[in-house]
């Protein structure tokens, strides 16, 4: 949080852990892998934030909504996060590459039962990622206020080809979204994963 990845030496890491230099290895092989594994828990984290959000639903355009919403409101209200993602250098493939996924699952899902409109699937979640990217980036450097979420939500739903009415309640759909997880984040402060219904666990 106060350097970026790039400053990031083995001396400064274990200096500021308490250990001893070659204790590091213990861990990782050396200062990318650390890096990577950092990126992977930011991403991991944006999930469990996500998974509390009721997703089983029957209507994708609402999933997409209260993604939108939460991933947008997450950056907004912690801004270590922001900085996380945007300024420290840290790998947000992770992190990214999980939105992205759900975001096609659910543009396909509501192309299919007509709610959606797009004539390129890949395309379309390329734009609503980079919007979504975007959107937060802006948030973060405070470019746009924390009430921007609800209008800019309704607009990228609008611009998928949700009908207005609909756009504008999913938009405005009292939910309780997800505090952003606590900074430092840890591997160990992640809820556990529950199996799928009708799953051994």
């Amino acid at each position: 949080m106060t350097h970026t990845a790039a400053a990031l030496g083995i001396g400064r890491i274990t200096d500021h852990a308490g250990v001893v230099h070659a204790t590091f290895y213990n861990y990782y092989p050396d200062v990318a892998a650390l890096v990577v594994d950092l990126g992977e828990l930011l991403g991991a984290s944006h999930a469990a934030s996500i998974a509390g959000l009721n997703l089983d639903l029957a209507d994708p355009a609402q999933r997409f909504a209260r993604i939108t919403r939460q991933t947008l409101f997450m950056v907004a209200t912690e801004p270590g996060l922001g900085r996380l993602i945007f300024d420290v250098g840290l790998p947000a493939d992770s992190l990214v590459s999980e939105l992205r996924l759900r975001l096609k699952l659910d543009i396909a899902e509501g192309q299919r039962l007509g709610l959606f409109h797009s004539s390129d699937l890949d395309l379309t979640t390329s734009m609503m990622a980079g919007a979504i990217s975007g959107l937060a980036l802006d948030l973060h450097r405070g470019a746009l206020p924390l009430t921007a979420i609800e209008p800019a939500t309704i607009r990228l739903l609008q611009l998928l080809g949700l009908d207005p009415t609909a756009a504008e309640a999913l938009g405005h759909e009292p939910v309780a979204l997800a505090s952003a997880p606590s900074l430092p984040m840890r591997w160990l402060a992640l809820p556990p994963i529950q199996p799928p219904a009708g799953e051994a666990s």
